[in-house]
């Protein structure tokens, strides 16, 4: 019976009625006819719903829809609100969860601070090593070196697991050589140090995943006011976090979203694996060993292995996790589509709200990569499209941005100068205007 189970694949698709899909909102994956067995398609990922295509649908006699999981939470209007309300009520709302967001982190007084969060900007804290922001791009030089930089560390890594596994030994050299270059990257250009760090990640490259979450975390936990020493404690357990992955025999090692129960069941022994391999290894910090092993561990207690919530989750694992959930949001997975860092953003902020992630956590992380996450497609209140070039920080709202014209001129602009712009939503690639350029 259990052999049985395991080979039916739960579906992602839920069925949805079509007077409770919110109007503006772009597919991130096709939809299909509820109401038959037949895969009938009726809208294409990347399309728009509109008031138009609803109509189409009703015309054709649907009014009921399968919708995949990662649009869900988007497009599902809840009880009460119609189509013509529910987008500005959408709106509303994810503003009142960031604002809720803010004011429990931002603006606490420093014995609030001290309670909910352990760390604070003191003089040494690596923050005070960032280069100021900077209102300009990228040099192509730098961005260049940064890429081929950020492959060689890559390859490192794949070093570094290759030995864990087949000797059982570390080079630490190698381990810290890697958080050195880090830190140097990240003092140097926080922004373009992001931008390299948060690409989506192809399914089953766990030394690129492992390299990337230790980037982002160290970012998280600069903003966060962590001194040289825990950044490198913390890098190293985001580092390592995924060695248990290679001792697992299955297809769930190619991902973090199991097809089935049992490699559900079997992908939940990584981490323990991981410690027991990192325990062997008396160079490493047992800080770094306790982050490896917590970082898929929720403040909620959805996490796993051990399902631990709050003040038994160590500080740098809910950053790690923070991290950890960001990137693969992001990336995809098993053929579903991951997705835009807006939307990855959102569902982390909406986390937060409801406990699942730590609060001060997801505010470094907005800190650290924008609201509209650097990188992103926008369009602002002027109807001009942009890609967000580099965040301000604290007001991670309003991010510099490079404005993207047909006739081919590039503007670079600070949105927290320019009172009347703002960001009104973010775009996907196939939204973008013919012939705009990228970052």
């Amino acid at each position: 019976m259990v052999t049985k189970a395991a080979k039916k694949k739960p579906s992602p698709y839920t069925a949805l009625g079509i007077d409770r899909l919110r109007m503006g909102v772009t597919l991130q994956a096709p939809i299909y006819d509820a109401e038959t067995e037949k895969n009938i398609l009726l809208l294409a990922r990347g399309k728009k719903i509109t008031e138009s295509s609803i109509e189409s649908l009703k015309k054709r006699g649907i009014r009921n829809v399968r919708v995949h999981e990662r649009d869900l939470s988007n497009l599902m209007l809840p009880q009460g609100e119609t189509q013509q309300t529910g987008s500005a009520s959408h709106a509303r709302r994810r503003k009142n969860q960031l604002r809720s967001l803010t004011s429990r982190t931002q603006h606490q007084t420093p014995d609030a601070e001290r309670t909910s969060s352990p760390w604070q900007i003191q003089t040494r804290s690596f923050v005070h090593q960032l280069s100021p922001v900077q209102v300009a791009e990228y040099s192509p030089e730098r961005k260049s070196k940064y890429q081929e930089q950020f492959q060689v560390l890559t390859n490192v890594t794949n070093q570094i697991y290759h030995e864990m596994l087949i000797s059982e030994r570390i080079s630490m050299a190698q381990v810290e050589g890697v958080t050195q270059v880090s830190l140097l990257q990240m003092s140097d250009d926080l922004d373009l140090f992001v931008l390299e760090g948060t690409s989506p990640v192809e399914d089953g490259n766990l030394c690129r995943h492992g390299l990337q979450m230790s980037s982002l975390a160290m970012a998280i936990g600069t903003q966060l006011g962590l001194d040289r020493e825990n950044l490198l404690q913390l890098s190293i357990g985001c580092l390592l976090h995924d060695v248990g992955m290679k001792k697992i025999s299955s297809r769930s090692t190619l991902s973090h979203l199991p097809a089935n129960p049992l490699e559900q069941l079997e992908l939940k022994k990584h981490p323990i694996l991981t410690y027991d391999m990192l325990n062997q290894m008396h160079e490493i910090p047992m800080t770094s060993k306790i982050v490896a092993y917590q970082i898929h561990e929720r403040c909620d207690g959805s996490g796993y292995p051990r399902g631990q919530r709050g003040n038994q989750i160590h500080p740098l694992s809910k950053i790690a996790s923070v991290a950890d959930e960001y990137i693969s949001l992001i990336s995809d997975h098993q053929q579903i589509p991951g997705m835009l860092p807006y939307q990855a953003a959102e569902k982390l902020i909406y986390g937060a709200a409801q406990g699942k992630h730590d609060a001060n956590a997801v505010r470094a992380l907005l800190q650290s990569i924008s609201l509209y996450p650097i990188g992103s497609l926008v369009e602002l209140s002027n109807g001009q499209q942009a890609q967000v070039l580099r965040t301000n920080r604290y007001d991670y709202g309003s991010p510099i941005v490079k404005l993207l014209d047909g006739a081919g001129e590039q503007q670079v602009m600070n949105l927290l100068e320019h009172d009347d712009l703002r960001v009104v939503r973010a775009l996907s690639p196939e939204e973008l205007k013919p012939a705009l350029g990228t970052v």
